[in-house]
C-alpha cells in the first residue's frame, strides 16, 4: 500500500515560494488503478514524483507498504525505486538504441545471464503487442508504438507500482483507449498498483477504480470512481465530470433560448440523473399513466461505469401542477435526482 501523510512540496525561487502541493493525505492499495486529476497547475505531476522521491516532500510522509521511504537512506533508497516503474508523456526512450535494447537497459546490473535478460525483453514485447519491433528505432514507431515500448520498459524490473504522468496526453483518442486497455491487462494479470495522472476525465472514466481530485495543490475529493461520477462534492469534481457528459449541453440551449427547449403552458423541463438499478423500472411510462401526466425525452445520455449503468434524461414534463409534483416526487422516491431546469413563465 502506498500512504501519503500530510505532503506538502514547495519549490524556492528567488523571488517567491511556490506550493505545489499542501497537505496531501491519500491511501492507495494495492491492486488498485488510482487516478489523480487536475488542470495544470494543480500539483498532480508533482505528487506522483514525490511518490518515488523524484521530488522530494517539503515536509510529510511517504509510506510504501508502512516504510517511510523519505527516511531512507540512498542505497535502500535505489532498491525500492526499482519496484516503483514510471512511464511519461513523451516516452523518454533512448534514440539511438532499439526497442530491445530501451528495454533491456534497466536489466543492467540486475546479476541476470544474457539468456535471462533476452528471455525477459521477448516475454515483455509480447505482452505489449510489439514481438515483430525488437530490431526497430523509435524514429520508427508511431506514437502508441514507443508508449507500449515505454511501458515495457517500466516493467523490465517486475515492479509493484507503475507511475504514470500524462501517459496517455501525447496520443489520438484512438491510440488512448488502446494503451489504457493495455494498462488494464497489466494490472490484472501482473497485479501491478497503477498510478494514473491526468487532466482528462474520459481516462478517469475508462480504467480507474479510485480518483483523487486536485486544485491548486490541494486534494479536493477523493473516492471510488462510481460514487465520485454519481455523487461529485467539489465544484472541481463537478467540473470535470461535466466536461464529459453531453448532457451538460442543456444549460447552453437554454441560455440561448433554443426551440428544442421552449416551453408552453403547463410545461416544465427537468433534468433526472439515476443510477444502476433505476435503469431496470420503466419508470417514465409507469408516471404517464399513474399521474396522468405526458413526458417526453428531449435527450439524454448513458454511461457505464465499471459495469454499472449512469444515466441522465432531460425530459419535458406537462400535466396539472399537482400532478406534476406528485411524479417529481415519485421520481425522488427511486433515488432519481431531480433537477427543475425551467418551468412555463420561467
Amino acid at each position: 500500500m502506498i500512504e501519503l501523510v500530510g505532503v506538502n512540496k514547495t519549490f524556492t525561487t528567488k523571488d517567491l515560494n511556490v506550493e505545489a502541493c499542501k497537505d496531501v493525505n491519500l491511501k492507495i492499495e494495492d491492486g488498485d488503478i488510482f487516478g489523480i486529476i487536475g488542470f495544470s497547475g494543480a500539483g498532480k505531476s508533482t505528487l506522483v514524483r514525490c511518490i518515488n522521491l523524484l521530488e522530494r516532500p517539503t515536509s510529510g510522509k511517504v509510506l510504501i507498504d508502512g516504510v517511510d521511504i523519505t527516511q531512507l537512506k540512498e542505497a535502500e533508497l535505489r532498491k525500492i525505486r526499482k519496484k516503483i516503474g514510471m512511464i511519461f508523456q513523451h516516452f523518454n526512450l533512448m534514440r539511438s538504441r532499439t526497442v530491445y535494447q530501451n528495454i533491456a537497459y534497466p536489466l543492467k546490473g540486475s546479476k541476470l545471464t544474457k539468456a535471462q535478460i533476452d528471455k525477459k525483453v521477448k516475454d515483455l514485447l509480447e505482452l505489449v503487442g510489439l514481438s515483430e519491433k525488437l530490431n526497430a528505432y523509435p524514429s520508427e514507431l508511431s506514437g502508441g508504438q514507443k508508449q507500449r515500448v515505454a511501458i515495457a520498459r517500466a516493467l523490465a524490473n517486475d515492479p509493484k507500482v507503475l507511475l504514470c504522468d500524462e501517459a496517455t496526453s501525447a496520443l489520438d483518442p484512438q491510440t488512448t483507449s488502446s494503451i489504457l486497455k493495455l494498462l488494464k491487462e497489466v494490472n490484472q494479470k501482473l497485479g501491478i498498483t497503477i498510478v494514473l495522472i491526468t487532466h482528462e476525465m474520459a481516462v478517469i472514466k475508462e480504467i480507474c477504480n479510485r480518483v483523487a481530485v486536485m486544485e491548486l495543490g490541494k486534494v479536493v475529493e477523493t473516492g471510488n470512481i462510481l460514487d465520485i461520477f454519481s455523487h461529485p462534492k467539489a465544484q472541481m469534481t463537478i467540473d470535470f465530470i461535466n466536461s464529459t457528459n453531453p448532457i451538460t449541453k442543456i444549460y447552453e440551449l437554454i441560455d440561448n433560448g433554443a426551440e428544442i427547449v421552449r416551453l408552453h403552458k403547463g410545461q416544465r423541463l427537468l433534468k433526472l440523473t439515476y443510477g444502476a438499478e433505476e435503469t431496470k423500472e420503466a419508470l417514465i411510462s409507469q408516471l404517464s399513466k399513474k399521474y396522468d401526466v405526458v413526458c417526453n425525452i428531449v435527450f439524454g445520455n448513458v454511461e457505464v461505469i465499471q459495469q454499472a449503468a449512469l444515466g441522465s434524461l432531460i425530459v419535458m414534463l406537462e400535466g396539472s401542477e399537482d400532478a406534476m409534483r406528485k411524479a417529481e416526487a415519485e421520481l425522488k422516491h427511486y433515488n432519481i435526482e431531480v433537477e427543475v431546469l425551467k418551468c412555463w413563465n420561467n
